[in-house]
């Protein structure tokens, strides 16, 4: 098993993103910088800063794997982080709502918030996860997703513009945009629904895994196959799905971890491996297409023995050709992989 490296916060890290350069790209840039949200006694957002392990920092003498750069106070526990580009961070929050924060390298401000998420009683439901749609157009819009068995969607340049659908009677864990014009909802109730956002209101399939009862807690596309999708079950499986035929879709089971895994994803650099983190203190990096030199099907676990608790959430960076990971835990930690050797699990 794999050691991560690990950076003492004093909170609970509940989301994290990686912030795109605004060159597009940063290969050139010696210092990356991602946002984490934080929960319980620190409702918080902070930008950090990290450097580029495209670049060679052997005299880098600093002892931190990250600097903070700036923080800001966050409206209920953070459930979910995303950024649509370089000067945006949507957040999803235990209060139901849905935010917008500007950024650059030294500040964030709160932009806009909407309510987005509330039970039949009126009562605020927690907003439990955020998608923006896979399109370069200035009216792309963010999902949201919620304890309320809704979806919401509004445009990222006018978040007063909510539409909501309820889904499902239970809880809606995970949405996705495989497609620009197509979403993907994980439930707790152990279902995966797939919707066409012009008639949102209609269930086009319905998917489950046959072999056994799992809850969903995630869900990711794949970076360039609108085909597959990922999920991740409350018993430690993560679940690949070929859904080229809705109404018999293909699937396959890895028994990666011990309990929940509270988020997957695609390797941007390399989508033949899923990243996967668990409330059993672990990461994984799962090999879900057997290798061409009959290596298999390997799964590298990532811990450290100075984590005990849930890792709750994690990014990687798709702007590197290193492989970064970041994380953060219920141990108050955050947890860092920088792997210039990447290409083998």
């Amino acid at each position: 098993m794999d050691s991560l490296q690990v950076q003492p916060v004093a909170r609970m890290v509940t989301g994290v993103c990686w912030l795109p350069p605004r060159a597009g790209n940063a290969f050139t840039d010696t210092d990356l910088y991602f946002v984490t949200g934080s929960s319980a006694k620190h409702k918080e957002l902070i930008l950090w800063t990290t450097t580029n392990p495209d670049f060679d920092q052997a005299d880098d003498t600093s002892s931190d794997l990250a600097t903070l750069v700036t923080k800001v106070p966050h409206d209920g526990d953070v459930h979910d982080i995303i950024a649509p580009t370089s000067d945006i961070v949507a957040t999803a929050s235990s209060f139901g709502t849905v935010s917008i924060y500007k950024t650059d390298t030294n500040t964030l401000s709160l932009r806009e918030s909407v309510t987005a998420h509330r039970f039949s009683n009126d009562e605020p439901a927690v907003a439990t996860s955020l998608s923006v749609q896979p399109t370069n157009s200035a009216d792309a819009e963010i999902a949201s997703c919620g304890e309320d068995g809704r979806i919401s969607f509004a445009p990222l340049s006018r978040l007063d513009a909510l539409q909501r659908y309820e889904v499902d009677s239970t809880v809606v864990t995970g949405v996705c945009w495989p497609m620009p014009t197509q979403l993907a909802a994980a439930t707790r109730a152990g279902q995966v629904k797939l919707f066409d956002r012009r008639v949102p209101d209609q269930v086009q399939a319905v998917f489950v895994d046959p072999s056994t009862a799992h809850a969903f807690e995630c869900i990711a596309a794949h970076p360039s196959q609108s085909f597959r999708l990922a999920t991740g079950t409350d018993t430690g499986a993560v679940l690949v799905w070929d859904i080229r035929n809705p109404k018999k879709p293909a699937m396959e089971a890895f028994n990666v971890h011990d309990a929940n895994v509270w988020s997957v994803q695609f390797h941007p650099n390399d989508p033949s491996k899923i990243v996967s983190c668990s409330e059993d203190a672990s990461m994984a990096v799962t090999q879900w297409i057997a290798e061409d030199d009959g290596q298999g099907r390997d799964v590298r676990r990532l811990s450290s023995f100075f984590n005990a608790l849930s890792i709750n959430c994690f990014d990687v960076c798709p702007f590197t050709r290193a492989s970064v990971i970041v994380a953060g835990s219920d141990s108050g930690n955050l947890l860092v992989e920088k792997n210039t050797q990447f290409g083998t699990l």
